[in-house]
C-alpha cells in the first residue's frame, strides 16, 4: 500500500526568505499553473512528469528538474505509487545577482550532476546552512543557463490584464468584461489569451490572486486574506491554495 503524501514547507532566513518544499510520496495531479520564481527540484524517488504546452519531460530520481519562471506547466508522477521531491523557489532577480549581474533567460530542463544534487540536498537536511554556503552552491546552477532568448510577447498584453485585476481583488471578474476591455469578442479573447499563456483567463486570475494572497499570509490571518482576495469562504480558499501549491494555507503559515 502506498504511503500517505506529506509536505514540509520552510523558509531560509537569508535572501528574502527563500522557500523550500519537501514533498514525499506525491500522488496528486496538479493542473496547469505557473510560478513567478524558478522551481529547482531534486527528484529524490520515483519519476516526475513535467509537462508544458509544447513538451513533456520524464525526469527520474537523482536528477534536478527545472521549471522556468512564469512557465505554464503541470507536474505529476509517472507511476501510481507517486514520487518525492525537494523544491527551491528561486527569484529570477536572485539568479541574476548570482550570475554576476547577467540575466538568465532559461535554465536547462534537467541537470544530471550527482555532486550538485547532494550538495543542494543539504539545504533541506541541515537547518544551520548559512548564506555563504547557499550562494556558493546555487551559483553552480547558473552554469546551466541555456542562453535561449525569451519568447516575444504578442499584441495581447498581460500587464494590462494584471492592472485590471489589481484594481479590485474582491471583484468577480467576468470573461465578458475582460474581453470588452480589450475590444475583443469573448471567444476571440479566450483563444488569444490561451495562445499566449497556455491557460484560461479564469485560471490565470486565480493564480494571480493566490500569489498575492500567499504573500499576505505572512502578516494577515487566513480568514482576512481569503476575504481580501474574493474567496467566498475559508474552505474555498484553502482547497484552491492546496490545489495549486500542494499545501494548505495553515501548513504554509506554520512554515514561515
Amino acid at each position: 500500500m502506498n504511503s500517505t503524501s506529506s509536505y514540509i514547507y520552510k523558509k531560509l532566513n537569508f535572501f528574502d526568505g527563500i522557500e523550500l518544499l519537501d514533498a514525499k510520496n506525491e500522488t496528486e495531479y496538479f493542473p496547469f499553473h505557473k510560478h513567478d520564481s524558478y522551481c529547482i527540484s531534486l527528484i529524490t524517488s520515483g519519476t516526475e512528469v513535467l509537462e508544458n504546452r509544447e513538451n513533456k519531460f520524464i525526469i527520474p530520481a537523482n536528477t534536478i528538474s527545472i521549471t522556468q519562471a512564469n512557465e505554464v506547466h503541470k507536474n505529476y508522477s509517472l507511476f501510481e505509487f507517486g514520487y518525492s521531491y525537494k523544491t527551491l523557489y528561486i527569484n529570477p532577480e536572485l539568479l541574476t545577482y548570482l550570475n554576476n549581474g547577467e540575466k538568465i533567460n532559461n535554465l536547462n530542463r534537467t541537470i544530471s550532476n550527482p555532486h550538485l544534487f547532494n550538495t543542494l540536498n543539504r539545504l533541506f537536511e541541515n537547518d544551520n546552512v548559512n548564506a555563504r554556503f547557499f550562494e556558493e552552491n546555487l551559483k553552480k546552477i547558473c552554469f546551466y543557463n541555456d542562453n535561449q532568448p525569451t519568447k516575444k510577447r504578442s499584441k495581447f498584453s498581460i500587464d494590462i490584464l494584471e492592472n485590471l485585476i489589481e484594481k479590485d481583488f474582491q471583484k468577480i471578474i467576468s470573461i465578458e468584461w475582460l474581453a470588452n476591455s480589450f475590444h475583443l469578442s469573448k471567444y476571440h479573447f479566450i483563444r488569444e489569451f490561451k495562445k499566449q499563456t497556455g491557460i484560461t483567463p479564469q485560471a490565470y486570475i486565480t493564480l494571480f490572486k493566490l500569489e498575492k494572497a500567499k504573500n499576505d499570509l505572512k502578516y494577515k490571518s487566513i480568514k482576512e486574506t481569503a476575504y481580501d482576495y474574493g474567496f467566498y469562504d475559508l474552505s474555498h480558499f484553502s482547497n484552491t491554495f492546496k490545489k495549486f501549491y500542494g499545501t494548505s494555507p495553515t501548513q504554509y503559515i506554520e512554515a514561515i
